[in-house]
């Protein structure tokens, strides 16, 4: 089955922080997509939380506590939206497993049930396997490389994020980044999720090796995607100066004429 002709359900929730195996989601966003256009209405949901909003959490999606009172909890929601899973669509969500899956898991366990969310597909994993050099691969950035329109005034409400992403999965496609089989996409997803777990694993989020030239480059901070032998000495000595993983540590040694020394006494 062509991807572009599919049944997508685009999902995006917005929580009471950045923690999704401890933080509440307080609204919860879907739409569903076929062919590149809307199917059926925007699909959307106040959720109440059963504790404060933070302040912080506020800022970025303008709900507060007073806007929740009244609003289903997550026992009430879930089986609404198991019900969506069960119609059998494929689920899309910007960073979903990097956040929504395991913030709805999560729920569902505090709640006592026992079905997770379906494996989705994630444009986002495309963005960072494809966008290394990007100064940002957050989902507004993404949707203006890729040409689509996310509101201002909208962002970061759910129901607005989650068609967006469904829009930037078609438009990713069509730009040849995302194979349009729906099996190969799948295939293609979790060899990069391999890939860059295994990258995570041995460098951390600190630097990468471009996989076109083999340079091992920054992959965070205002020199990402710069050569690590062309990045500012200080800026690589303040690099060395945190928490990172022993080769990442090794490869800005060299970057500096270092050479690790090994303790015999």
């Amino acid at each position: 089955m062509k991807l572009t002709h599919a049944l997508l359900l685009a999902l995006d929730a917005e929580t009471t922080g950045p923690k999704p195996k401890e933080d509440r989601i307080v609204e919860l966003g879907g739409a569903y997509l076929q062919a590149g256009a809307q199917i059926g209405p925007i699909l959307r949901t106040l959720v109440d939380p059963q504790k404060y909003i933070p302040a912080g959490a506020t800022q970025v999606h303008g709900i507060r506590t007073e806007d929740v009172d009244g609003a289903p909890t997550w026992d009430v929601v879930a089986p609404r939206l198991k019900r969506h899973f069960d119609a059998g669509p494929i689920v899309v969500g910007y960073n979903i497993f990097g956040f929504d899956k395991p913030l709805i898991d999560a729920e569902n366990r505090r709640v006592g049930l026992d079905w997770v969310v379906p494996e989705p597909l994630d444009p986002f994993l495309w963005a960072y396997w494809h966008d290394r050099g990007e100064s940002s691969r957050k989902l507004g950035p993404t949707c203006e490389r890729y040409g689509v329109e996310l509101p201002e005034n909208r962002a970061h409400t759910a129901d607005a994020d989650a068609f967006a992403t469904g829009l930037l999965l078609i438009k990713m496609v069509q730009e040849g980044v995302i194979p349009d089989d729906v099996e190969q996409a799948f295939r293609e997803q979790r060899l990069i999720q391999g890939h860059l777990k295994r990258e995570m694993d041995r460098f951390g989020r600190v630097i990468y090796q471009d996989r076109h030239d083999g340079v091992f480059k920054l992959g965070l901070g205002k020199h990402i995607g710069t050569p690590i032998d062309q990045v500012d000495e200080g800026y690589l000595r303040w690099l060395l100066g945190r928490d990172i993983k022993p080769e990442a540590r090794t490869r800005l040694m060299q970057a500096l004429g270092q050479v690790e020394q090994v303790a015999l006494f």
